[in-house]
């Protein structure tokens, strides 16, 4: 009964402890040299590599803009508008939906605490069985 018990917890740290190494980063972000005519080309091409994608486009297409009209305007636009532009769109949260963070939390905790109530650890939801 003891050994069947403790395999159940061994069982349920491992799963956890493998959930929670999920969340970590495969490998740490690296930093390089870029020419400076890169850099001074980067904020307009930057943009307009954005106006290539098929969520912006079909965003685009919803608002009533033509990709060519968006494409014209951005080539208007003067290297600081075009930096500023960048960096505004730098600044935005890289994810962009906290609603969907919150549900993936909120659902790993519900599986967490359902395996350790299915294992037989706790006893947190009452439509699980007692072992």
């Amino acid at each position: 009964m003891r050994s069947s018990r403790s395999w159940k917890e061994l069982t349920a740290v491992v799963v956890i402890f493998s959930l929670l190494c999920l969340a970590l980063p495969a490998r740490p972000a690296a930093a390089g040299w870029i020419p400076s005519r890169v850099a001074a080309e980067a904020p307009h091409a930057r943009l307009v590599s954005l106006l290539d994608r098929e969520d912006v486009v079909r965003a685009f297409q919803t608002l009533g803009v033509d990709r060519a009209e968006a494409a014209r305007r951005v080539a208007g636009l003067t290297d600081r508008e075009a930096s500023e532009a960048v960096g505004r769109l730098d600044s935005l949260p890289a994810g962009g939906d906290p609603v969907g963070t919150i549900v993936g939390a909120a659902l790993l905790v519900f599986f967490v605490l359902l395996l350790t109530d299915l294992l037989g650890l706790t006893h947190f939801y009452p439509f699980t069985k007692r072992r």
